[in-house]
């Protein structure tokens, strides 16, 4: 997965590469407005740790930018705070951080933290497959619906050809291992006889 990184102390992103480099595809910049481009791209990383204060914009004003941009959930941002400084806490994360870490940060608890940001995102990309499987499963059931069940006023299936190819394209759009919904909208039992 890919990681931003922007910092720009260039001993701090010396430390940032060598302690997370192993796990992760590191971007690295030195400056807010890199940053903000960075995360603007449709190949974005997921993943992004800010300094903040920086040239450019600083880390809140990326995470402002970031958020007001953003349609779906948008990266997973942590801002780098002053050790204890809770103002900076607060103002991160009403900027648009979803974590923050100290600076000076310790490597365990940064990974731990960037680990957590990996897990969220992945599940939110996972979440988002499972409701687009979804519609499209419910979209082709009302389509087999409208099929099958006689029409209200010939009492005929409702077979028309563009209808048919519809239907056929939606089901073969579907996953592998999605339920294929039913014409009459019952699913098979999962339970045996016994």
């Amino acid at each position: 997965m890919k990681l931003l990184i922007a910092d720009d102390d260039t001993l701090f992103r010396m430390l940032l590469r060598q302690t997370l480099a192993s796990d992760y595809e590191l971007e690295i910049v030195d400056n807010g407005d890199a940053a903000s481009s960075a995360l603007q791209r449709d190949d974005a990383p997921q993943l992004a740790i800010l300094d903040w204060i920086m040239p450019g914009l600083s880390g809140p004003q990326v995470c402002r930018n970031v958020r007001s941009r953003c349609k779906s959930p948008g990266p997973y941002l942590l801002l780098f705070i002053a050790r204890n400084n809770v103002a900076e806490m607060i103002a991160g994360l009403q900027a648009g951080a979803d974590d923050y870490v100290t600076k000076p940060f310790n490597p365990e608890e940064l990974r731990a933290r960037v680990h957590v940001g990996r897990r969220i995102v992945e599940l939110q990309s996972s979440l988002e497959s499972q409701i687009a499987a979804t519609r499209n499963a419910l979209t082709a059931n009302e389509l087999l619906q409208k099929t099958v069940l006689p029409c209200n006023l010939c009492q005929l299936p409702q077979a028309d050809p563009e209808f048919l190819r519809r239907v056929r394209s939606l089901l073969q759009a579907l996953p592998e291992d999605s339920p294929k919904p039913d014409p009459l909208g019952v699913q098979p039992s999962t339970h045996s006889a016994d």
